[in-house]
């Protein structure tokens, strides 16, 4: 019996391409519900006040059904997360189908990206389990900052200390800049979701997946045992 990867074939991520679904995670007050209305280009779908419920809401934008699930955010240096914060996250996991997203976006402002913000990340990451930084984008909002200081995101994350490096690392230096304001950015978003996910063989972020796979890995080790 051999465990084969039902999505690992280049035709099924082709397509699937057209439909995208993302989580959108993130500290409170960092434009993340923003973003999410800026996605799906549908005005105030997501409440910006920051404090709610993961909603979800779909559109089409770009040429594609694109599926928006805005987790409820966190305060930005809270490094505890309580049991129901926990339970929120995997429900706004949960908000995104069977299936489960094709990307997840941490939204993250362009801004010093401090020791305790990276626990705070690292802490809420851990409740997907590491396999989920293989699905991360880094999602930088305030772009027009960038304008401000006359520096490119490049030259940002050459300047930042060991937390944002750690950042990149973890995902692969998978990121975008996102203005609030600029359309074009959303598109060439999407555009390299859909090559991330080309990258990763069509497969979606599923808890459920990854389960099966460590119980397959684990039985595939008790019979070579078995056989030494």
């Amino acid at each position: 019996h051999t465990f084969q990867n039902p999505l690992n074939n280049k035709q099924h991520s082709l397509n699937t391409s057209r439909a995208l679904k993302a989580l959108l995670l993130g500290p409170r007050r960092t434009g993340k519900s923003s973003t999410g209305n800026t996605m799906l280009g549908r005005g105030q779908v997501f409440d910006t006040r920051g404090g709610g419920a993961s909603t979800a809401a779909s559109a089409v934008t770009a040429e594609r059904h694109l599926t928006v699930v805005d987790a409820q955010g966190w305060g930005t240096c809270e490094e505890f997360v309580p049991k129901e914060e926990k339970l929120e996250l995997l429900r706004a996991l949960s908000l995104c189908g069977t299936e489960g997203p094709h990307v997840v976006l941490l939204v993250i402002p362009l801004m010093d990206f401090t020791e305790s913000e990276k626990r705070a990340v690292e802490r809420r990451m851990e409740v997907f389990t590491p396999a989920v930084w293989r699905h991360t984008m880094v999602l930088f909002t305030f772009g027009d900052l960038l304008k401000e200081r006359g520096c490119s995101v490049q030259e940002h994350i050459q300047k930042g200390g060991p937390a944002l490096r750690w950042l990149m690392d973890k995902c692969r230096y998978q990121y975008h800049v996102l203005d609030n304001k600029a359309s074009q950015q959303v598109r060439e978003l999407l555009s390299k979701v859909e090559d991330m996910l080309e990258e990763n063989g069509g497969w979606h972020f599923s808890l459920h997946m990854y389960q099966r796979l460590e119980e397959e890995w684990k039985r595939r080790e008790q019979q070579l045992r078995a056989l030494l």
